[in-house]
Protein backbone atom coordinates (compact mmCIF):
# COMPACT_ATOMS: atom_id res chain seq x y z
CA UNK A 1 0.00 0.00 0.00
CA UNK A 2 1.75 3.58 -1.06
CA UNK A 3 2.47 5.81 1.77
CA UNK A 4 0.14 8.53 2.09
CA UNK A 5 2.03 12.20 1.50
CA UNK A 6 1.57 14.45 4.37
CA UNK A 7 0.12 17.79 4.32
CA UNK A 8 2.83 20.73 3.88
CA UNK A 9 3.80 22.53 7.03
CA UNK A 10 1.68 25.47 7.14
CA UNK A 11 -0.43 24.79 3.77
CA UNK A 12 -4.03 24.22 4.77
CA UNK A 13 -6.08 21.50 2.63
CA UNK A 14 -7.81 24.53 0.87
CA UNK A 15 -4.69 26.22 -0.18
CA UNK A 16 -3.29 22.87 -1.81
CA UNK A 17 -6.64 22.24 -3.56
CA UNK A 18 -6.05 26.19 -4.56
CA UNK A 19 -3.03 25.95 -6.07
CA UNK A 20 -3.58 22.43 -7.92
CA UNK A 21 -7.00 24.33 -9.26
CA UNK A 22 -4.38 27.41 -10.72
CA UNK A 23 -2.41 24.76 -12.31
CA UNK A 24 -5.33 22.83 -14.34
CA UNK A 25 -6.52 26.38 -15.22
CA UNK A 26 -3.53 27.25 -16.72
CA UNK A 27 -3.68 24.17 -19.11
CA UNK A 28 -6.67 25.78 -20.73
CA UNK A 29 -7.49 28.94 -22.37
CA UNK A 30 -8.61 30.91 -19.23
CA UNK A 31 -4.46 30.79 -18.56
CA UNK A 32 -3.59 31.45 -22.06
CA UNK A 33 -0.74 34.35 -22.17
CA UNK A 34 0.15 35.10 -25.86
CA UNK A 35 3.02 36.04 -26.78
CA UNK A 36 3.38 39.44 -28.71
CA UNK A 37 2.69 38.32 -32.36
CA UNK A 38 0.16 36.23 -31.47
CA UNK A 39 -1.52 39.33 -29.48
CA UNK A 40 -0.86 41.04 -32.98
CA UNK A 41 -2.68 38.10 -34.58
CA UNK A 42 -5.73 38.22 -32.36
CA UNK A 43 -5.73 41.82 -32.09
CA UNK A 44 -5.94 42.49 -35.98
CA UNK A 45 -9.64 43.67 -37.12
CA UNK A 46 -8.82 42.35 -40.71
CA UNK A 47 -11.60 39.88 -42.32
CA UNK A 48 -8.88 37.57 -43.82
CA UNK A 49 -5.57 37.07 -41.46
CA UNK A 50 -2.33 35.38 -41.94
CA UNK A 51 -0.28 34.39 -39.47
CA UNK A 52 2.68 32.80 -40.54
CA UNK A 53 6.07 32.17 -39.32
CA UNK A 54 8.54 29.09 -38.66
CA UNK A 55 8.14 26.10 -36.80
CA UNK A 56 6.89 25.51 -33.14
CA UNK A 57 6.84 29.75 -32.99
CA UNK A 58 3.05 29.10 -31.53
CA UNK A 59 0.66 29.57 -34.82
CA UNK A 60 -1.26 26.55 -33.98
CA UNK A 61 -1.93 27.11 -30.49
CA UNK A 62 -3.13 31.21 -31.70
CA UNK A 63 -5.23 29.55 -34.02
CA UNK A 64 -7.03 27.10 -31.90
CA UNK A 65 -7.30 29.86 -29.27
CA UNK A 66 -8.97 32.19 -31.55
CA UNK A 67 -11.71 29.48 -32.46
CA UNK A 68 -12.66 29.28 -29.12
CA UNK A 69 -12.88 32.31 -29.01
CA UNK A 70 -15.45 32.94 -31.74
CA UNK A 71 -17.05 29.70 -30.58
CA UNK A 72 -17.73 31.15 -27.34
CA UNK A 73 -18.80 34.48 -28.37
CA UNK A 74 -16.53 36.33 -26.29
CA UNK A 75 -13.17 37.58 -27.82
CA UNK A 76 -11.59 39.61 -25.62
CA UNK A 77 -10.06 42.42 -28.52
CA UNK A 78 -12.76 42.22 -31.01
CA UNK A 79 -16.31 42.06 -31.60
CA UNK A 80 -17.85 38.21 -32.97
CA UNK A 81 -21.17 37.04 -33.81
CA UNK A 82 -22.95 35.79 -30.68
CA UNK A 83 -23.53 31.95 -30.37
CA UNK A 84 -24.23 29.88 -31.41
CA UNK A 85 -22.09 29.69 -34.23
CA UNK A 86 -20.68 27.36 -36.75
CA UNK A 87 -16.81 27.31 -37.32
CA UNK A 88 -14.55 24.86 -39.50
CA UNK A 89 -10.60 23.76 -38.93
CA UNK A 90 -8.88 22.16 -41.84
CA UNK A 91 -5.72 20.82 -42.13
CA UNK A 92 -3.66 18.64 -43.63
CA UNK A 93 -4.79 15.33 -42.93
CA UNK A 94 -6.75 13.42 -40.55
CA UNK A 95 -4.39 10.98 -39.28
CA UNK A 96 -1.72 13.61 -38.32
CA UNK A 97 -3.27 16.88 -38.78
CA UNK A 98 -6.31 16.38 -36.80
CA UNK A 99 -5.98 13.62 -34.59
CA UNK A 100 -2.30 14.04 -33.20
CA UNK A 101 -2.17 18.28 -33.20
CA UNK A 102 -5.94 19.40 -33.47
CA UNK A 103 -7.83 17.62 -31.08
CA UNK A 104 -5.30 17.78 -28.52
CA UNK A 105 -4.97 21.27 -28.58
CA UNK A 106 -8.80 21.66 -28.54
CA UNK A 107 -8.78 19.12 -25.55
CA UNK A 108 -5.98 20.96 -23.64
CA UNK A 109 -7.10 24.73 -24.53
CA UNK A 110 -10.88 23.78 -23.77
CA UNK A 111 -12.44 24.68 -20.53
CA UNK A 112 -14.51 21.81 -19.56
CA UNK A 113 -17.03 24.03 -18.30
CA UNK A 114 -18.17 24.78 -22.25
CA UNK A 115 -18.41 21.81 -22.97
CA UNK A 116 -21.80 19.58 -22.52
CA UNK A 117 -22.03 18.02 -19.53
CA UNK A 118 -18.37 19.36 -18.79
CA UNK A 119 -17.21 16.19 -21.33
CA UNK A 120 -15.04 15.69 -24.18
CA UNK A 121 -17.09 12.61 -24.97
CA UNK A 122 -20.50 14.14 -24.68
CA UNK A 123 -19.82 16.94 -27.00
CA UNK A 124 -17.17 15.47 -29.62
CA UNK A 125 -18.88 12.96 -32.46
CA UNK A 126 -15.49 11.30 -33.63
CA UNK A 127 -17.22 9.73 -36.69
CA UNK A 128 -18.29 13.26 -37.76
CA UNK A 129 -15.66 14.96 -36.73
CA UNK A 130 -17.82 17.51 -35.31
CA UNK A 131 -17.25 19.02 -31.67
CA UNK A 132 -20.17 20.86 -30.04
CA UNK A 133 -20.62 23.35 -27.27
CA UNK A 134 -22.75 23.87 -23.92
CA UNK A 135 -23.93 27.20 -25.50
CA UNK A 136 -24.96 25.59 -29.10
CA UNK A 137 -22.08 26.30 -31.29
CA UNK A 138 -20.07 23.67 -33.39
CA UNK A 139 -17.07 23.53 -35.35
CA UNK A 140 -16.32 20.61 -37.91
CA UNK A 141 -13.27 19.49 -38.88
CA UNK A 142 -11.86 18.77 -42.21
CA UNK A 143 -8.82 17.77 -44.01
CA UNK A 144 -6.71 18.56 -47.64
CA UNK A 145 -7.48 15.26 -48.41
CA UNK A 146 -11.04 15.57 -49.26
CA UNK A 147 -12.82 15.96 -52.32
CA UNK A 148 -13.86 19.87 -53.41
CA UNK A 149 -17.74 19.12 -53.35
CA UNK A 150 -17.64 17.76 -49.26
CA UNK A 151 -16.62 21.76 -48.47
CA UNK A 152 -19.87 23.20 -49.43
CA UNK A 153 -22.73 23.19 -47.95
CA UNK A 154 -24.13 26.01 -45.39
CA UNK A 155 -22.70 29.09 -44.11
CA UNK A 156 -19.68 29.41 -41.36
CA UNK A 157 -18.92 32.36 -39.11
CA UNK A 158 -15.39 31.77 -39.36
CA UNK A 159 -12.70 29.26 -40.37
CA UNK A 160 -9.33 28.50 -39.80
CA UNK A 161 -6.56 26.91 -42.18
CA UNK A 162 -4.21 24.93 -40.04
CA UNK A 163 -1.09 25.38 -42.64
CA UNK A 164 -1.77 26.03 -46.46
CA UNK A 165 -4.37 24.89 -48.17
CA UNK A 166 -4.92 24.07 -51.91
CA UNK A 167 -6.65 27.09 -53.77
CA UNK A 168 -9.84 25.20 -54.92
CA UNK A 169 -10.41 24.28 -51.06
CA UNK A 170 -10.10 27.73 -49.85
CA UNK A 171 -11.88 29.35 -52.55
CA UNK A 172 -14.93 26.72 -52.02
CA UNK A 173 -14.23 27.11 -48.15
CA UNK A 174 -14.68 31.61 -48.73
CA UNK A 175 -17.97 31.19 -50.39
CA UNK A 176 -19.39 29.53 -46.67
CA UNK A 177 -18.27 33.10 -45.50
CA UNK A 178 -20.15 34.92 -47.87
CA UNK A 179 -23.96 35.47 -46.63
CA UNK A 180 -22.83 35.67 -42.99
CA UNK A 181 -19.57 38.17 -43.56
CA UNK A 182 -17.85 35.56 -41.45
CA UNK A 183 -13.91 35.78 -40.81
CA UNK A 184 -11.00 33.27 -41.62
CA UNK A 185 -7.82 32.68 -40.32
CA UNK A 186 -4.76 30.60 -42.02
CA UNK A 187 -1.73 29.34 -39.58
CA UNK A 188 1.40 28.32 -41.68
CA UNK A 189 4.58 27.77 -42.32
CA UNK A 190 5.45 28.15 -45.77
CA UNK A 191 7.60 25.03 -46.52
CA UNK A 192 5.89 24.92 -50.39
CA UNK A 193 7.71 27.98 -51.34
CA UNK A 194 5.81 31.27 -53.11
CA UNK A 195 2.40 29.73 -54.18
CA UNK A 196 -1.21 31.22 -54.35
CA UNK A 197 -0.90 32.58 -50.71
CA UNK A 198 2.27 34.33 -51.73
CA UNK A 199 0.79 36.26 -54.87
CA UNK A 200 -3.26 36.36 -53.12
CA UNK A 201 -3.03 37.29 -49.55
CA UNK A 202 0.80 37.49 -48.71
CA UNK A 203 1.40 40.08 -50.82
CA UNK A 204 -1.74 41.93 -50.91
CA UNK A 205 -1.41 42.06 -46.82
CA UNK A 206 1.48 43.97 -46.73
CA UNK A 207 1.06 46.06 -49.37
CA UNK A 208 -1.67 48.05 -47.71
CA UNK A 209 -4.86 46.09 -48.09
CA UNK A 210 -7.74 46.71 -45.97
CA UNK A 211 -9.07 43.77 -45.59
CA UNK A 212 -6.47 41.19 -45.24
CA UNK A 213 -3.54 41.60 -42.48
CA UNK A 214 -0.15 39.69 -42.43
CA UNK A 215 1.91 38.46 -39.06
CA UNK A 216 4.98 37.00 -38.97
CA UNK A 217 6.37 35.28 -36.43
CA UNK A 218 10.16 33.65 -36.59
CA UNK A 219 10.61 30.64 -34.05
CA UNK A 220 12.27 32.37 -31.56
CA UNK A 221 9.41 34.83 -31.24
CA UNK A 222 7.55 31.51 -29.10
CA UNK A 223 9.64 31.97 -25.46
CA UNK A 224 9.30 28.44 -25.17
CA UNK A 225 11.65 27.21 -27.39
CA UNK A 226 15.60 27.78 -26.39
CA UNK A 227 17.65 29.17 -29.25
CA UNK A 228 19.98 25.84 -28.71
CA UNK A 229 17.00 23.42 -29.41
CA UNK A 230 16.24 25.55 -32.50
CA UNK A 231 19.55 25.24 -33.76
CA UNK A 232 20.29 21.71 -33.31
CA UNK A 233 16.74 21.66 -35.87
CA UNK A 234 17.80 24.39 -38.11
CA UNK A 235 21.49 23.62 -38.43
CA UNK A 236 20.54 20.33 -41.17
CA UNK A 237 19.00 22.40 -43.55
CA UNK A 238 19.64 24.52 -46.78
CA UNK A 239 19.45 28.06 -46.41
CA UNK A 240 16.08 28.33 -48.36
CA UNK A 241 14.67 25.45 -46.10
CA UNK A 242 15.82 27.23 -43.25
CA UNK A 243 14.52 30.74 -44.06
CA UNK A 244 11.13 29.15 -44.07
CA UNK A 245 11.02 27.03 -41.14
CA UNK A 246 12.92 29.64 -39.02
CA UNK A 247 11.66 33.02 -40.11
CA UNK A 248 8.22 31.80 -42.20
CA UNK A 249 9.70 33.68 -45.42
CA UNK A 250 8.43 32.59 -48.39
CA UNK A 251 11.06 31.54 -50.34
CA UNK A 252 11.45 29.66 -53.66
CA UNK A 253 12.06 26.25 -53.36
CA UNK A 254 14.17 24.66 -56.15
CA UNK A 255 16.12 28.02 -55.73
CA UNK A 256 15.71 31.89 -57.42
CA UNK A 257 16.66 31.97 -61.01
CA UNK A 258 18.28 35.39 -60.38
CA UNK A 259 18.58 35.74 -57.07
CA UNK A 260 20.26 39.08 -57.32
CA UNK A 261 17.47 41.03 -58.51
CA UNK A 262 16.69 43.22 -55.97
CA UNK A 263 13.34 45.86 -56.97
CA UNK A 264 14.89 48.00 -54.71
CA UNK A 265 17.51 48.57 -56.75
CA UNK A 266 17.01 47.49 -60.26
CA UNK A 267 13.60 48.97 -60.23
CA UNK A 268 13.69 52.60 -61.46
CA UNK A 269 10.44 55.46 -62.32
CA UNK A 270 9.37 55.20 -65.47
CA UNK A 271 10.96 57.00 -68.40
CA UNK A 272 11.92 57.21 -72.14
CA UNK A 273 15.18 56.90 -72.71
CA UNK A 274 17.02 58.91 -75.07
CA UNK A 275 16.79 58.31 -78.72
CA UNK A 276 20.38 58.52 -79.40
CA UNK A 277 21.10 55.04 -77.26
CA UNK A 278 20.55 51.85 -79.00
CA UNK A 279 17.23 50.64 -78.67
CA UNK A 280 15.86 46.82 -78.85
CA UNK A 281 12.76 44.86 -78.72
CA UNK A 282 12.75 41.17 -77.57
CA UNK A 283 10.00 39.24 -77.46
CA UNK A 284 8.89 35.51 -76.69
CA UNK A 285 5.56 33.82 -78.11
CA UNK A 286 2.42 31.97 -76.94
CA UNK A 287 -1.00 31.79 -77.36
CA UNK A 288 -2.82 30.44 -73.96
CA UNK A 289 0.47 31.39 -72.56
CA UNK A 290 1.04 35.48 -72.55
CA UNK A 291 3.18 36.42 -75.74
CA UNK A 292 5.59 39.04 -74.00
CA UNK A 293 7.42 41.84 -75.62
CA UNK A 294 9.89 44.28 -74.22
CA UNK A 295 11.50 47.54 -75.17
CA UNK A 296 15.29 48.07 -74.13
CA UNK A 297 17.56 50.44 -74.71
CA UNK A 298 21.62 50.43 -74.34
CA UNK A 299 23.68 53.69 -73.17
CA UNK A 300 27.04 54.36 -74.32
CA UNK A 301 28.51 53.79 -70.57
CA UNK A 302 27.12 49.84 -70.76
CA UNK A 303 23.81 50.43 -68.61
CA UNK A 304 20.33 48.78 -69.97
CA UNK A 305 17.27 50.38 -69.21
CA UNK A 306 13.98 48.22 -69.94
CA UNK A 307 11.46 50.65 -70.22
CA UNK A 308 8.11 49.11 -71.35
CA UNK A 309 6.35 45.87 -72.07
CA UNK A 310 3.17 44.27 -73.77
CA UNK A 311 2.35 41.06 -72.03
CA UNK A 312 -1.13 39.59 -73.23
CA UNK A 313 -2.23 36.12 -73.95
CA UNK A 314 -5.24 34.87 -76.85
CA UNK A 315 -4.15 37.33 -79.09
CA UNK A 316 -2.97 36.11 -82.79
CA UNK A 317 0.04 37.90 -84.28
CA UNK A 318 -1.94 40.39 -86.27
CA UNK A 319 -3.30 42.24 -82.78
CA UNK A 320 0.19 42.21 -81.17
CA UNK A 321 1.88 43.38 -84.37
CA UNK A 322 -0.51 46.49 -84.07
CA UNK A 323 0.24 46.93 -80.86
CA UNK A 324 4.04 46.77 -81.09
CA UNK A 325 4.07 49.27 -84.06
CA UNK A 326 1.74 51.28 -82.51
CA UNK A 327 4.10 51.45 -79.16
CA UNK A 328 7.36 52.21 -81.74
CA UNK A 329 5.00 55.18 -83.22
CA UNK A 330 4.21 56.45 -80.09
CA UNK A 331 7.90 56.70 -78.71
CA UNK A 332 8.67 58.53 -82.18
CA UNK A 333 11.83 55.54 -82.47
CA UNK A 334 11.52 51.97 -84.29
CA UNK A 335 13.95 49.77 -82.35
CA UNK A 336 17.12 48.98 -84.12
CA UNK A 337 17.39 45.54 -83.20
CA UNK A 338 14.59 42.51 -82.94
CA UNK A 339 15.49 39.35 -81.05
CA UNK A 340 13.09 37.10 -80.46
CA UNK A 341 11.97 33.11 -79.34
CA UNK A 342 14.29 30.64 -81.97
CA UNK A 343 11.24 28.63 -82.27
CA UNK A 344 9.62 31.45 -84.13
CA UNK A 345 10.92 30.63 -86.65
CA UNK A 346 9.78 27.43 -87.22
CA UNK A 347 7.12 26.60 -90.04
CA UNK A 348 3.76 25.25 -88.91
CA UNK A 349 2.36 22.47 -90.17
CA UNK A 350 -1.35 23.94 -90.99
CA UNK A 351 -0.09 27.10 -91.89
CA UNK A 352 3.06 26.31 -93.84
CA UNK A 353 4.22 29.66 -92.56
CA UNK A 354 5.95 30.76 -89.43
CA UNK A 355 5.24 33.20 -86.94
CA UNK A 356 8.81 35.38 -87.26
CA UNK A 357 7.38 35.74 -90.93
CA UNK A 358 3.52 36.44 -90.40
CA UNK A 359 5.38 39.55 -88.19
CA UNK A 360 7.31 40.52 -91.33
CA UNK A 361 4.13 40.96 -93.15
CA UNK A 362 3.75 43.96 -90.99
CA UNK A 363 7.41 45.64 -90.89
CA UNK A 364 8.23 43.50 -87.74
CA UNK A 365 11.49 41.32 -88.47
CA UNK A 366 12.84 38.96 -86.06
CA UNK A 367 16.48 37.63 -85.39
CA UNK A 368 16.24 34.77 -83.28
CA UNK A 369 17.72 34.49 -79.87
CA UNK A 370 20.07 31.90 -78.42
CA UNK A 371 18.24 29.55 -76.75
CA UNK A 372 20.62 28.02 -74.00
CA UNK A 373 19.33 28.48 -70.92
CA UNK A 374 22.33 28.18 -68.97
CA UNK A 375 24.07 30.80 -71.45
CA UNK A 376 21.32 33.14 -70.94
CA UNK A 377 20.96 32.73 -67.09
CA UNK A 378 24.25 33.93 -66.64
CA UNK A 379 24.24 36.69 -68.83
CA UNK A 380 21.26 37.99 -67.22
CA UNK A 381 22.79 37.75 -63.92
CA UNK A 382 26.08 39.20 -64.92
CA UNK A 383 23.86 42.53 -66.04
CA UNK A 384 21.72 42.39 -62.60
CA UNK A 385 25.20 43.17 -61.30
CA UNK A 386 26.93 46.16 -59.65
CA UNK A 387 28.58 48.69 -62.51
CA UNK A 388 31.86 49.93 -60.34
CA UNK A 389 32.43 52.48 -62.51
CA UNK A 390 28.32 54.00 -61.77
CA UNK A 391 27.80 52.65 -58.43
CA UNK A 392 24.54 51.67 -60.37
CA UNK A 393 23.33 47.80 -61.91
CA UNK A 394 24.45 47.36 -65.48
CA UNK A 395 20.08 46.55 -66.21
CA UNK A 396 17.74 48.73 -64.56
CA UNK A 397 14.03 48.18 -65.57
CA UNK A 398 11.04 50.85 -65.23
CA UNK A 399 8.40 50.44 -62.65
CA UNK A 400 5.44 49.88 -65.66
CA UNK A 401 6.82 46.17 -66.47
CA UNK A 402 4.79 44.81 -63.61
CA UNK A 403 5.06 41.57 -65.12
CA UNK A 404 9.14 41.44 -65.78
CA UNK A 405 9.11 42.30 -61.95
CA UNK A 406 6.92 39.84 -61.22
CA UNK A 407 8.73 36.78 -63.05
CA UNK A 408 12.21 37.99 -62.13
CA UNK A 409 10.93 37.62 -58.31
CA UNK A 410 9.55 34.76 -58.37
CA UNK A 411 11.08 32.54 -61.27
CA UNK A 412 12.93 29.18 -59.44
CA UNK A 413 14.80 26.22 -60.96
CA UNK A 414 12.79 22.62 -61.36
CA UNK A 415 12.61 20.52 -58.22
CA UNK A 416 12.28 16.92 -57.71
CA UNK A 417 8.90 15.73 -57.38
CA UNK A 418 9.35 14.66 -54.23
CA UNK A 419 10.91 15.05 -50.34
CA UNK A 420 13.10 11.80 -50.85
CA UNK A 421 13.89 12.39 -54.64
CA UNK A 422 15.31 16.05 -53.80
CA UNK A 423 17.30 14.54 -50.92
CA UNK A 424 19.21 11.91 -53.46
CA UNK A 425 19.70 13.61 -56.68
CA UNK A 426 21.61 16.91 -57.49
CA UNK A 427 19.54 20.20 -57.60
CA UNK A 428 17.88 19.93 -60.92
CA UNK A 429 19.72 22.72 -64.11
CA UNK A 430 15.81 23.35 -65.93
CA UNK A 431 14.03 26.03 -65.15
CA UNK A 432 10.19 25.40 -63.99
CA UNK A 433 8.13 26.67 -66.62
CA UNK A 434 5.62 28.50 -65.24
CA UNK A 435 4.95 32.40 -65.74
CA UNK A 436 8.36 32.92 -67.39
CA UNK A 437 7.39 34.61 -70.59
CA UNK A 438 8.90 38.12 -69.96
CA UNK A 439 11.55 37.03 -68.40
CA UNK A 440 12.46 34.45 -71.47
CA UNK A 441 12.07 37.61 -73.82
CA UNK A 442 14.72 39.36 -71.47
CA UNK A 443 16.62 36.48 -71.44
CA UNK A 444 16.61 35.95 -75.97
CA UNK A 445 18.08 40.01 -75.85
CA UNK A 446 20.98 39.17 -73.38
CA UNK A 447 22.07 36.70 -75.27
CA UNK A 448 22.97 39.50 -78.08
CA UNK A 449 24.94 41.59 -75.21
CA UNK A 450 28.83 41.42 -74.24
CA UNK A 451 29.32 38.74 -71.58
CA UNK A 452 29.98 41.21 -68.44
CA UNK A 453 31.30 38.22 -66.12
CA UNK A 454 34.22 39.40 -64.29
CA UNK A 455 36.86 36.21 -65.43
CA UNK A 456 36.12 37.02 -69.31
CA UNK A 457 35.64 41.04 -69.18
CA UNK A 458 34.47 44.30 -67.80
CA UNK A 459 32.73 46.23 -70.39
CA UNK A 460 33.69 49.97 -70.31
CA UNK A 461 31.51 50.75 -73.41
CA UNK A 462 29.00 48.99 -76.17
CA UNK A 463 30.81 47.59 -78.98
CA UNK A 464 30.97 49.70 -81.83
CA UNK A 465 27.62 49.71 -84.54
CA UNK A 466 29.60 47.96 -86.99
CA UNK A 467 29.90 45.27 -84.93
CA UNK A 468 26.50 44.28 -83.58
CA UNK A 469 25.54 44.98 -87.38
CA UNK A 470 27.72 42.21 -88.63
CA UNK A 471 26.22 40.03 -86.44
CA UNK A 472 22.47 41.00 -86.84
CA UNK A 473 23.03 40.53 -90.27
CA UNK A 474 25.06 37.11 -90.22
CA UNK A 475 21.38 36.16 -88.42
CA UNK A 476 19.18 37.62 -91.19
CA UNK A 477 21.31 36.11 -94.18
CA UNK A 478 20.70 32.96 -92.46
CA UNK A 479 17.03 33.43 -92.71
CA UNK A 480 17.30 34.24 -95.96
CA UNK A 481 19.07 31.33 -96.95
CA UNK A 482 15.89 29.24 -94.70
CA UNK A 483 13.26 30.78 -96.98
CA UNK A 484 11.48 28.52 -99.78
CA UNK A 485 11.85 31.85 -102.04
CA UNK A 486 15.52 33.51 -101.42
CA UNK A 487 14.74 36.55 -104.65
CA UNK A 488 12.46 38.34 -103.04
CA UNK A 489 13.88 39.04 -99.51
CA UNK A 490 16.50 42.35 -99.29
CA UNK A 491 18.95 42.90 -96.98
CA UNK A 492 19.54 46.22 -96.28
CA UNK A 493 23.02 47.36 -93.92
CA UNK A 494 23.91 50.99 -92.78
CA UNK A 495 25.94 53.18 -89.97
CA UNK A 496 23.06 52.85 -87.55
CA UNK A 497 20.66 50.19 -88.44
CA UNK A 498 19.91 46.53 -90.61
CA UNK A 499 16.88 45.50 -91.73
CA UNK A 500 14.85 43.06 -93.89
CA UNK A 501 12.64 43.49 -96.10
CA UNK A 502 10.03 41.44 -98.59
CA UNK A 503 9.38 42.46 -102.15
CA UNK A 504 5.94 41.20 -102.60
CA UNK A 505 5.25 40.81 -106.02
Amino acid sequence: MPKKTPPVAGVSLGEMFGTIADGLVKQNILGYAPHAKQSAFHKSPAKIRLYIGGNRSGKTVGGIVEDIYYLTGEHPFRRVPKPPIKGRVVCVDFTYGINQIIIPQFQKWMPPSLLINGSWIDSYRATEKVLTLANGSMVEFMTYEQKTEQFAGTSREFIHFDEEPPKHIFTECQARLVDVDGDLWITMTPIEGMTWVYDTIYTPGTEGSKIISVVEVDMLDNPFISPEAAEMFLSGLDADERDAREHGKFVQLGGLVYKKFNPEIHVVPAFIPPKEWEWYTSMDHGYRNPTAWLWHAVARDGTVVTFDEHYESERVVREHAVIVNTKNAAFGKTPDYIIGDPATQQRQGVTGTSIAAEYAEYGIYIAPGNNDVTTGVNQVNSYLGINPETGKPYWQITENCVNLIQELKRLRWQTWASKKAQEENNPRDKIHKKDDHATDAARYFFSFMPDLRPEITVMKEVPPVSTINRKYDEILNSMVLAAPDKTKWNIYSGSDTSRLEYEDG
